[in-house]
C-alpha cells in the first residue's frame, strides 16, 4: 500500500503538471521550433523555454501607461509634464520617461486690462508728431506689458473694438459726450465686455517686490462684492468681478450726459471700496509736474519726445526698485570654485549689467510711490556681487544659478575631455553640484534625492520666482569674453520687468575688483582651458552619433540627482519661453506688442 505522504506528493506533482499544461502555449508544433529539442551543430545546448512562455496572468505585474503629452509641452530637446507631483525626487517615476521633466502646474495669470485708443485727442500733436506720439505710446504700452507680466499677471491692451461688443455700446453712441468722457466710457465698456479682472491706466505700474503682499493679493483675485479702487488715483485702477462691472454700467449708462467727466460719479459710492496701494506707481500729468518737472517740460514742448523720456524714466524706476529690493546684493553661485570660473562668467556678466545705473532723464529720482528710495545715481556704493559656492536662503539676496550637465562638470573637475567609465566611478563623487550648493543649507549628511527636492523648490516655488534666476550652462555663450545674446537678454527682461542695460562698459568701480573673472581664477589651467572643455562637452551632449555618448550616459547614471536637476532647470526655462511666446502671439495684433 502506498504511504499517505507519497500519495500527497504524487497529487501535488500531478496538480502542478496540469497547471503547466493548461497555461502552456498551444501544443500545435511550430515549424520553426520542431527541432528545438535537438542538439545544435556545435554541440551547444538548445535554448530552453523561459517562464515568459507560460501564460500565468496572476503572476504578471501591473504596468502603468505614461501620462499623455500635454499641449505646448516641448521645446527643442526639452520635454515636460506639468503636474502637482513635481516635487517627486525623480521625474521618471511619474512620466515613465527619463527625458521628460515634471514641472509645477503653470500659475494662473490674472488678467489686467488697459484701454488704448490711438485716435484719442489727436489735437495734442502736430504733423509728423502724431505718428511719433503713437510710436512713443507703443513703447509705453510695451513697458507696461513687460512690468505687469513680470509680476505674474496677464496684461491685455483693450481697443475700441472691444467696447463695441458691449451691449451698452449702441446706447452710448446716441449720447453726446466730451472726448475725455467718451474715452472713459469706452474703457469701461471694453472692460465690461472682457469681464472679471483689473482695469488699469497704462501709466500705472507695479513698483514693488514680486512677493509684496498687495501684489500677491491682486494675483489671487478678490471675492469682494464691491469694486476695488485705489485712493487718490482718480479712476486709474479698478479691480472687480464681472457681476459688479455690469451692475456699475447698468447704473451709469442711463445717466450719461455731457455734464459729467468721470464715469464713477454716476455710480453709487456703495458699489466701491477704496484702498491704499503703496505697491503701485502712477505717472499722471499732475505727478509729473510735481515730481519730474524735466519730463513734464519735455512733454509740453514735444509730446512724442517727452513720452519717450517718460518711458525711460519709468524703466529706470523699475530697475532701481529691483536694486532696492535686494539690499544684500546679487549672488552668482559658483560651486567647485577651482574649476568653474568659465562656467559662471556669463552669469557674472548678467549680474554686472543688473547693478548698473540705468539711463534716465532724472538719474537721482525715485518712483512716486517710493519717495525715500535709494536712487542708483545718488548712491556712492553700487549693488554688491558675491560668488558663494553654496545657496543662501534669504529673501534679501537675488540668486543667479548656472547648472551644468554632469558630463560638463566632470570634464571641468578632471580638466580633460578624455574621460573613462573607470575614472568616473573611482575618481568622482556622486552629484557634486547639488551637494556643493546645498551643503550649508542642508548639512553634509542628507541624501542626493532629498537635496534634489529642495533644489526644485529653490528654482520653482512661489518664494523663488521673484528672487532667483536659473539657467543651464549649455544655453549660454561658450567663448571667453562673449556678450550675452540679445535674444537671451530679451527673455530675461520679461522676468525682471525692465530693460537690462547692454552694450555699455562695465562700471569702473567694479571693473578691477576681486570679484571679476580675471582676478578670481584659482584653476591652474586658466579660463581658456575651461572654455575649451565646456565647448567640447556641449558638442558631446548634443551629438547622437559619437562613441563618447556612452561616457555621457555613464555620467548621467552616476549622477542621477544632478541630471534630474539639470533637466528640471532646462525644461523650466524652456516652458517659460513657450508660455510668453504663446501669450505674445495671441496679443501680437494689439498695441504695445513687440511685433
Amino acid at each position: 500500500m502506498i504511504p499517505h505522504r507519497s500519495t500527497a506528493l504524487f497529487s501535488l506533482v500531478v496538480f502542478v503538471a496540469l497547471l503547466l499544461f493548461v497555461y502552456s502555449p498551444s501544443a500545435i508544433p511550430d515549424p520553426e521550433e520542431e527541432d528545438a529539442s535537438e542538439p545544435t551543430k556545435n554541440g551547444a545546448l538548445p535554448n530552453l523555454p523561459s517562464l515568459n512562455n507560460f501564460h500565468l496572468p496572476s503572476l504578471r505585474a501591473p504596468a502603468h501607461e505614461p501620462p499623455p503629452e500635454q499641449k505646448d509641452s516641448t521645446s527643442g530637446e526639452s520635454k515636460w509634464f506639468s503636474n502637482w507631483e513635481w516635487l517627486n525626487p525623480f521625474s521618471s517615476a511619474v512620466t515613465l520617461d527619463e527625458k521628460r521633466a515634471v514641472l509645477p502646474p503653470l500659475r494662473e495669470r490674472r488678467p489686467i486690462y488697459t484701454y488704448y485708443n490711438p485716435k484719442f485727442n489727436p489735437k495734442k500733436h502736430k504733423g509728423n508728431d502724431l505718428k511719433l506720439g503713437q510710436d512713443a505710446d507703443q513703447q509705453l504700452l510695451l513697458a507696461w506689458r513687460r512690468a505687469w507680466f513680470a509680476q505674474g499677471f496677464r496684461p491685455v491692451v483693450l481697443t475700441p473694438g472691444d467696447a463695441m461688443k458691449n451691449p451698452h455700446f449702441e446706447t452710448v453712441q446716441k449720447i453726446r459726450l466730451s472726448s475725455d468722457m467718451e474715452n472713459e466710457v469706452m474703457r469701461w465698456l471694453a472692460w465690461g465686455h472682457m469681464g472679471t479682472g483689473i482695469l488699469a491706466d497704462f501709466h500705472c505700474f507695479p513698483m514693488a517686490r514680486y512677493d509684496d503682499d498687495q501684489l500677491i493679493s491682486l494675483r489671487r483675485g478678490t471675492t469682494s462684492e464691491l469694486i476695488t479702487r485705489v485712493e487718490n488715483f482718480k479712476g486709474a485702477f479698478y479691480a472687480a468681478e464681472k457681476a459688479q462691472i455690469d451692475e456699475a454700467l447698468n447704473a451709469a449708462v442711463p445717466k450719461l450726459n455731457e455734464k459729467f467727466t468721470v464715469l464713477a460719479d454716476l455710480i453709487s459710492p456703495e458699489l466701491f471700496q477704496a484702498q491704499k496701494f503703496p505697491a503701485l506707481a502712477l505717472y499722471r500729468t499732475s505727478s509729473l509736474t510735481t515730481h519730474y518737472p524735466i519730463v513734464a517740460e519735455k512733454i509740453n514742448k514735444s509730446p512724442s519726445t517727452g513720452r519717450l523720456a517718460l518711458v525711460q524714466l519709468i524703466n529706470a524706476h523699475l530697475h532701481n526698485t529691483f536694486q532696492n529690493a535686494f539690499p544684500a546684493g546679487l549672488a552668482v553661485l559658483k560651486p567647485l570654485p577651482q574649476h568653474t570660473t568659465a562656467l559662471v562668467e556669463p552669469a557674472l556678466r548678467l549680474a554686472k549689467a543688473l547693478i548698473q545705473c540705468p539711463e534716465s532723464p532724472m538719474p537721482n529720482s525715485c518712483p512716486p510711490n517710493l519717495p525715500d528710495c535709494r536712487a542708483c545715481g545718488a548712491s556712492k556704493q553700487t549693488m554688491r556681487i558675491s560668488q558663494p559656492d553654496n545657496y543662501k536662503n534669504t529673501t534679501f539676496l537675488f540668486t543667479i544659478g548656472t547648472i551644468p550637465h554632469p558630463y560638463t562638470l566632470v570634464s571641468l573637475q578632471m580638466n580633460t575631455e578624455q574621460i573613462t567609465t573607470r575614472q568616473i566611478r573611482r575618481d568622482t563623487a556622486r552629484d557634486p553640484f547639488l551637494t556643493g550648493i546645498t551643503k550649508d543649507h542642508l548639512g553634509p549628511d542628507l541624501g542626493s534625492s532629498s537635496r534634489g527636492v529642495v533644489f526644485k523648490q529653490m528654482v520653482a516655488s512661489d518664494e523663488a520666482v521673484g528672487s532667483s534666476l536659473w539657467m543651464t550652462v549649455e544655453s549660454l555663450p561658450s567663448e571667453a569674453g562673449q556678450s550675452l545674446p540679445s535674444e537671451l537678454l530679451d527673455e530675461f527682461e520679461w522676468q525682471f520687468g525692465f530693460k537690462i542695460p547692454r552694450g555699455g562698459k562695465i562700471d569702473p568701480k567694479t571693473e578691477n575688483d576681486k570679484e571679476s573673472v580675471q582676478h578670481r581664477n584659482p584653476s591652474q589651467q586658466g579660463v581658456r582651458q575651461e572654455y575649451d572643455l565646456i565647448t567640447k562637452a556641449r558638442e558631446i551632449i548634443r551629438s547622437k552619433g559619437t562613441n563618447r555618448i556612452n561616457v555621457k550616459d555613464v555620467t548621467e547614471a552616476w549622477n542621477l540627482a544632478d541630471t534630474e536637476a539639470w533637466r528640471f532647470v532646462k525644461a523650466y526655462r524652456a516652458r517659460s519661453v513657450v508660455e510668453r511666446r504663446k501669450w505674445e502671439e495671441a496679443e501680437r495684433t494689439f498695441a504695445g506688442s513687440r511685433h
